[in-house]
C-alpha cells in the first residue's frame, strides 16, 4: 500500500461519517481485494433490488446496506456504539476508491 492518505472524490474531513467509512475500510476490509470485490457485489445487488438489504459483522464494525444507505455501527464495545447512515452512492464511491488505493 502506498504512503498517501486515503480519501475519495467528495471526501470531507469535517464529516464524522467519512471518518467512519475510512475506519470501517481500514479495520474491517483491510487490504483484502477479495473482501472489497465481495462488498462491491453486495452493494450492486442491494442497489439493483436483487437483495433488499445485506449485513456484515466485522472485526470492529457492523455494516448494513439498504437501497438508500449504508449504516456503519461501531461493534467493539459491550454497549451499542455510534452509528452513521451514509448515502449508498457516497459509500460506493469510497469503496471503489479503497479498491484503487489498495492496488496502487
Amino acid at each position: 500500500m502506498n504512503d498517501r492518505s486515503f480519501t475519495w472524490p467528495g471526501y470531507n474531513d469535517d464529516a464524522p461519517a467519512h471518518h467512519m467509512i475510512t475506519a470501517y475500510l481500514t479495520i474491517d476490509i483491510q487490504k483484502s481485494l477479495h473482501e472489497v470485490n465481495e462488498l462491491l457485489e453486495k452493494i450492486q445487488a442491494v442497489h439493483s433490488g436483487k437483495l433488499s438489504e445485506w449485513e456484515r459483522i466485522g472485526n470492529a464494525y457492523c455494516l448494513r446496506l439498504t437501497g438508500d444507505y449504508a449504516e456503519i455501527e461501531e461493534d467493539f464495545a459491550p454497549e451499542p456504539g455510534q452509528s452513521e447512515r451514509i448515502p449508498l452512492h457516497v459509500f460506493t464511491d469510497a469503496v471503489l476508491s479503497w479498491q484503487q488505493y489498495i492496488t496502487d
